[in-house]
């Protein structure tokens, strides 16, 4: 159990939040009715509750004795309530999660600086489509032919992945609607046993399940090898039922993806009617925002939007000498908030 400390601690006002957040706001102010709709829909996403749970996540942050002071502006927080349906626990494990692999996990997480990656990016493994499907959701492809295991390291495949990852969440569009994973594995080889121990089985299972804020709604498995039921049978001891019956396995079979992932949006090497595989543009967008992804994973201080100000002066106007709350009176807050009376 993580320890819990004073929220005078946390909270502090030094530096104002970052532009790059201030955009991510500004993006969910702007979403269309049918996002909008959509997220109310499938993720329980009511605006007269939402800030409400806000507050009560940064209000459980603050008194965790075990996190860096990161970002705590409203649009990161929202990415993990939509990811766990505004279920307010729950995201808040997500969180401590996310954080823990960040830090314990550096070789595998973080992905800043970004230059580090540019070299393997400029491979044309993966690639997130511009074009969403039906559903709304983004589409990843991972090509192993791509991956050459003697010269890519382990480590550095993982961080472009998540990097890809910490790129997509950026949209409310994508944290909404989720994303699919395609994981074509021509060329898979002995060499690329590496990529599959346990640990990195594990990690990979984490991030999916329980530390990432992204839905995963689908993995379509193309061009399997015959030994891919074995991988699998290493993987589903740590799956959850929900995940284990998203994955789809098609063999060489274009007709059976393209009865899950349209034509209309894939490339041209996938039957699709779009035009060959490039993820240039992709690349040279998430590169020319290395400032973005610095931030990101920029732990020292305490990232404040203006909107907190007041949910700082209602912790402080309940907070003793002796440091404890008057939990009553903050509840009340709370309660206020979700119900339009504040």
């Amino acid at each position: 159990m993580a320890s819990r400390k004073s929220p005078r601690r946390v909270y502090s006002r030094e530096l104002p939040l970052h532009r790059f957040a201030k955009i991510e706001i500004e993006k969910n102010e702007k979403l269309s009715r049918k996002w909008q709709e959509k997220a109310e829909h499938e993720l329980d996403e009511i605006p007269e509750k939402t800030k409400a749970r806000i507050i009560q996540l940064r209000h459980m942050l603050a008194v965790t004795d075990t996190l860096p002071h990161g970002r705590r502006d409203d649009a990161f927080l929202l990415r993990f309530l939509r990811a766990k349906k505004f279920d307010v626990e729950k995201a808040y494990r997500m969180l401590l999660k996310y954080f823990s692999m960040k830090q314990h996990s550096a070789e595998l997480f973080r992905v800043s600086p970004i230059s580090q990656l540019h070299e393997l990016l400029k491979m044309q493994m993966q690639y997130m489509l511009p074009n969403r499907d039906s559903n709304g959701r983004q589409i990843y492809i991972f090509r192993v032919e791509k991956c050459d295991p003697y010269k890519c390291p382990v480590e550095s495949v993982f961080r472009s992945n998540v990097l890809a990852l910490e790129n997509a969440v950026r949209e409310p569009e994508t944290q909404i609607g989720g994303i699919v994973v395609l994981l074509d594995m021509a060329g898979a080889g002995l060499g690329h046993a590496k990529f599959l121990v346990p640990y990195l089985s594990r990690k990979t299972v984490e991030v999916i399940q329980e530390a990432f804020p992204l839905r995963f709604k689908a993995f379509h498995i193309l061009n399997q090898p015959f030994y891919f039921d074995a991988i699998l049978a290493v993987l589903k001891p740590f799956l959850k039922e929900k995940i284990r019956k998203r994955i789809y396995l098609h063999g060489k079979s274009l007709e059976s993806l393209h009865n899950h992932i349209p034509k209309e949006i894939l490339p041209a090497e996938y039957g699709g009617t779009q035009s060959n595989f490039d993820n240039t543009i992709w690349r040279k967008s998430i590169l020319n925002d290395a400032e973005y992804f610095h931030h990101l994973e920029w732990y020292k201080n305490c990232i404040w939007d203006d909107e907190e100000d007041e949910d700082q002066s209602i912790f402080d106007e309940n907070l003793s000498d002796s440091g404890s709350l008057n939990v009553n009176a903050i509840k009340q807050y709370i309660e206020e908030c979700a119900f339009g009376t504040k």
